[in-house]
C-alpha cells in the first residue's frame, strides 16, 4: 500500500479508503488507485488485517464424507455463502471416522477461525465438546445441537403421499443402518403418511452405500425380503440408485416393475435411467441461515421446505 501512495503521490490512508471504498476519495482518483494496485499485483493481507480486529473472517467447515456426493454440493453453497459476506471457509473430512472427525475440529480450529460448522456422522455425539469458537451444527429437527436444516420428516411424507397417489400399498423403506437422526426423521414421516393411507411398509436398514445396497438388493426375494414391495422408498439417493440398478441387473424394469425413490436430488439420481424421483433441498438457504447464527447471532433451530422432484423412476403400481 506504501508502495502505490508513494508511486501515485498520495497517503497511505487514502490509498486503504480507495481499496476498500470507505473514506472521501474521489472518482477518479480511486480508480487511479485501483489500476496502480492491479499493475503492481496488490492483494490484502489478512492475516494483518486479522491482528487489527481480532477476526480471521474464516468459517471452518466439517463434512463427514467427501466420498458421497452431496457433501462437495453442501460445501459449494457454504463457500458461495460466506463469499456474499467477505469470508472464507476452510474445509475438513471426516473420512467416515467418528475419531477423525473430533480430530478434524480439533485441527480446523486451532487454524484461528472465527466459528466452526460441523455436518456430523450418523450416530456421534457432540454435545460434550468444548470449543473456544461457536459451533453449528446442521443436522435435523430432532438434534438438539441444530443450527439449520431442511424439513427431513416433511420430505419423508411428500415421497410417501407421492407413492401412494400412485397406488402403491406395499413399499419396502430403506434407512441408514447406523443411527442416523436425518435417516430416522424421513422415515418417520413415510410411515405417518403409509399409516393414514393404509399402505403396508417394511423397513430394510441398510448401509448407505452403492455396494451394501446393491448386493444385497441382488439377492433379496421379491415375495419375501422385500415382502411383495412395488415400490421402494429410500432415505439416501446412494441407496436408491444402489437399489434401482440392482432391480435392473435382475431384470425388473423400473418404473413398470417396482417404483423407486431417493433423497437429496444427487447427480448420480439424474444421471440414472429412468431419472430418479427424490427430495430437493434448499442448501443455500441452509448455508446462509447457519452462517447468520454464527456471525450474527441469529436464532438457531430454522427448518426450511423441501420439494419432491418427481422423474422417471416412479409410476403407477404394477396390477400384479
Amino acid at each position: 500500500m506504501q508502495q502505490i501512495a508513494d508511486a501515485l503521490g498520495v497517503s497511505r490512508a487514502t490509498v486503504s479508503n480507495a481499496l476498500r471504498g470507505t473514506g472521501r476519495v474521489g472518482r477518479e482518483l480511486a480508480e487511479r488507485i485501483r489500476a496502480e494496485a492491479a499493475r503492481s499485483g496488490y492483494v490484502p493481507s489478512h492475516a494483518g488485517r486479522s491482528l487489527r480486529t481480532g477476526k480471521s473472517a474464516n468459517i471452518g467447515l466439517v463434512v463427514p464424507d467427501f466420498a458421497m456426493p452431496l457433501f462437495p454440493v453442501f460445501a459449494q453453497a457454504f463457500e458461495r455463502a460466506a463469499k456474499r459476506r467477505g469470508m472464507a471457509i476452510m474445509v475438513a473430512d471426516s473420512m467416515g471416522a467418528a475419531e477423525t472427525q473430533r480430530e478434524e475440529i480439533r485441527n480446523i480450529v486451532a487454524r484461528g477461525v472465527d466459528g466452526l460448522v460441523v455436518i456430523p456422522l450418523r450416530g456421534s455425539n457432540l454435545a460434550d465438546l468444548a470449543l473456544p469458537v461457536p459451533m453449528a451444527v446442521v443436522d435435523s429437527a430432532a438434534n438438539p445441537l441444530n443450527a439449520a436444516s431442511c424439513d427431513h420428516r416433511d420430505g419423508g411424507r411428500q415421497v410417501a403421499r407421492h407413492l401412494a397417489d400412485l397406488g402403491h400399498r406395499r413399499v419396502v423403506i430403506l434407512v441408514s443402518a447406523e443411527e442416523s437422526t436425518v435417516s430416522a426423521e424421513r422415515q418417520r414421516g413415510m410411515e405417518e403418511v403409509f399409516r393414514i393411507r393404509d399402505v403396508r411398509w417394511k423397513v430394510v436398514a441398510l448401509r448407505p452405500d452403492f455396494d451394501s445396497v446393491h448386493d444385497w438388493a441382488m439377492g433379496a426375494d421379491m415375495s419375501g425380503d422385500l415382502g411383495g414391495a412395488t415400490a421402494c422408498a429410500a432415505a439416501y439417493d446412494a441407496a436408491a440408485v444402489g437399489f434401482a440398478t440392482a432391480m435392473a441387473a435382475r431384470g425388473l424394469r423400473v418404473p413398470q416393475d417396482i417404483s423407486v425413490t431417493g433423497f437429496d436430488d444427487l447427480i448420480w439420481g439424474r444421471i440414472l435411467s429412468p431419472a430418479l424421483t427424490t427430495v430437493r433441498q434448499d442448501l443455500a438457504a441452509i448455508a446462509e441461515q447457519t452462517l447468520a447464527v454464527l456471525a450474527d447471532g441469529a436464532a438457531p433451530g430454522r427448518i426450511f421446505p423441501v420439494t419432491l422432484v418427481a422423474r422417471g423412476s416412479s409410476g403407477p403400481a404394477p396390477r400384479s
